[in-house]
């Protein structure tokens, strides 16, 4: 009992102690800072104030080095080239039709495509005078053409989005054709016709002839 009481007390006076104890390290480390030499304190700084410059100083040019030497990145622009000439002799020979609106579209494909564009639509719309609606709304399809699609016109007539998809459609049809050797007005009825003209009258069929012929040897 007397072992406990004797332990107990020794830890009583430790905690009392303990605070004082802490103060007067505090007071000797504290002391020993102060007494540093100010010379010393000046050249330690410099020394971190220096390492600091030096790896900023690395890691800056590694960056500018970097930005230096990346490849440039090149934009490709894909130019249409215009023809001209082309053009003009179009829009001088639409002048006040409403096909004269897509003659820049026209005239951007080859000689031969463009002058079947522009023959067929004076047969079918008399150049966009007499073109299929849909509800109301013009459908841009100046060459009675028929291909399935989600907006569908008056008489079963395609409606393009736009005039310039319009001309696309068209010209793609067209090249189509001429590559599996139709690239005659007279070889060109089909696009009156479809596959056989047996159904239509003989004389319509000269007269759709006659009048692509016509203004497709314009151009």
């Amino acid at each position: 009992m007397d072992k406990i009481r004797q332990k107990y007390n020794k830890i009583k006076r430790k905690m009392i102690n303990g605070p004082e104890n802490w103060l007067v390290f505090c007071n000797k480390k504290l002391g020993d800072i102060s007494n540093i030499d100010g010379s010393y304190l000046k050249n330690f700084l410099l020394v971190i104030l220096v390492s600091f410059l030096s790896v900023f100083t690395y890691f800056s040019l590694e960056s500018i080095d970097n930005i230096k030497y990346q490849p440039a990145k090149t934009m490709q622009v894909n130019l249409v080239k215009r023809n001209i000439e082309l053009e003009n002799r179009i829009r001088k020979a639409t002048a006040g039709f409403p096909i004269e609106n897509m003659t820049r579209y026209i005239a951007q494909e080859d000689e031969q495509t463009a002058a079947f564009i522009v023959a067929i639509a004076k047969k079918e719309s008399n150049w966009g005078k007499r073109t299929p609606k849909r509800n109301g709304e013009e459908c841009n399809n100046f060459w009675g053409f028929r291909q399935k699609r989600e907006r569908m016109g008056s008489g079963g007539h395609t409606c393009f989005d736009n005039q310039r998809d319009a001309v696309k459609s068209v010209a793609d049809r067209i090249k189509e054709l001429i590559d599996n050797g139709i690239n005659t007005p007279e070889e060109m009825v089909v696009w009156k016709c479809g596959y056989s003209c047996d159904a239509h009258n003989p004389e319509s069929v000269d007269k759709w002839i006659a009048d692509v012929k016509y203004y497709y040897n314009k151009f």
